[in-house]
């Protein structure tokens, strides 16, 4: 009867670990290699006269837990542009005269290393707002982030409320927008007051969403576009391994800034405390608006055609390394992964450092721990009684 209900007792606590949706800590490293290359075709009315398109291109970032390096950068061309010039963290590209067809492909290689080991960040709320004026605009409503909306404000107010440390802030905040909103492409609107009321949408809306509820509560923060690599990303714990998947594409997430770490990415829609080695990051501003993918072309009277785009990329991981490791939160604080914001106190400030996994990649090895383990207690149970 011992080993019965030891049986039963390991069975109950591997359970839980076999659920989806959960938040679990975890801490370690992660690197890859990305190649990617994205198409836009772009076709234009009858009588343009001028195209101009705004091309975004990747840059080395060093970030606190995020890294990229560009290896390769090129952009190729149906028909060379008249000019191109750097502008606004891309390329501008102009034709005079053009073809009723253009075309432009971009094709890259970066290295991208990421790191989960704990935030150990001491600022405070409320943030004392810098005088630098690049900063204080991250606050400002934009677009696509209406912070001031009033049912915004209310629920930044009720998520922070009691709050003191800006990283307790943010887990609130992201821990709610995560378990709130669902995911959904055929969204029809993705600016942040739509998808509070919807509670729905892509990448986008959780990132604005985000955003206009940090920027309530006073916290800087950016919207970043970039690229995903589709598969897999996994984490192991002492009993099994952990995983999500990524589908490979464009895709937008976040940054926050702390005056004593600097920015810090975080995945509305998966991580928080850092991004994984999957997100190629290109360009960073207010909103969607205003990052350098626009397109501008004028055309004679009368033929006010709207232009038609197509886009099309390809992401391809070549190289993957990951040594990421689910920590239990009772263990947490012997480890030192989690960050000084641990010892302030508070269930929500467990989840720093944390993936929403939704299923167990290898189920195998607690399945076959628990039914051994039973077995054993039935056989010893039935010759007992013999």
């Amino acid at each position: 009867m011992k080993l019965i209900a030891l049986a039963l007792a390991v069975f109950t606590l591997l359970i839980p670990l076999q659920g989806s949706g959960d938040m679990l800590l975890c801490h370690g490293a992660m690197s890859s290699t990305v190649h990617y290359v994205t198409t836009r075709e772009l076709a234009f009315p009858s009588g343009t006269q001028k195209v101009v398109a705004e091309i975004p291109a990747s840059f080395n970032a060093t970030l606190f837990s995020y890294s990229e390096k560009v290896t390769s950068f090129s952009v190729s061309y149906s028909k060379r542009p008249d000019t191109v010039v750097s502008s606004g963290g891309g390329l501008r590209a102009t034709w005079i005269n053009p073809p009723r067809t253009v075309s432009y492909t971009i094709d890259a290689t970066t290295m991208i290393d990421v790191w989960a080991n704990g935030l150990n960040s001491e600022a405070q709320l409320p943030l004392r707002q810098a005088a630098d004026a690049n900063l204080s605009r991250y606050v400002a409503p934009s677009k696509y982030v209406q912070s001031e909306d009033r049912d915004i404000r209310s629920t930044a107010r009720a998520l922070i409320n009691n709050t003191r440390y800006e990283s307790a802030a943010v887990a609130s905040i992201m821990l709610w927008v995560n378990s709130n909103v669902q995911y959904d492409i055929n969204a029809t609107s993705h600016d942040a007051a739509w998808t509070l009321h919807n509670k729905r949408g892509t990448c986008e809306n959780y990132a604005h969403l985000s955003l206009a509820l940090l920027r309530s509560a006073g916290i800087p923060a950016r919207y970043v576009n970039g690229y995903l690599t589709g598969g897999e990303v996994t984490t192991s714990s002492p009993w099994s391994s952990y995983g999500y998947q990524w589908d490979g594409g464009p895709h937008s997430w976040i940054e926050v800034y702390y005056p004593d770490l600097g920015w810090v990415p975080y995945e509305p829609q998966k991580t928080m405390g850092f991004v994984d080695s999957h997100h190629v990051r290109e360009s960073a501003g207010l909103d969607v608006s205003e990052l350098p993918n626009r397109l501008i072309y004028t055309y004679a009277a009368g033929d006010a055609m709207p232009a038609a785009v197509r886009d099309s990329s390809d992401v391809t991981l070549t190289h993957e390394a990951s040594s990421l490791q689910i920590v239990h939160t009772s263990a947490a604080s012997s480890q030192r992964v989690i960050s000084q914001e641990m010892a302030h106190g508070g269930a929500v400030n467990e989840k720093i450092n944390s993936i929403n996994y939704e299923k167990l990649t290898e189920p195998a090895v607690p399945i076959a721990i628990v039914v051994a383990l039973t077995g054993i207690a039935l056989v010893y149970a039935y010759r007992r009684r013999r």
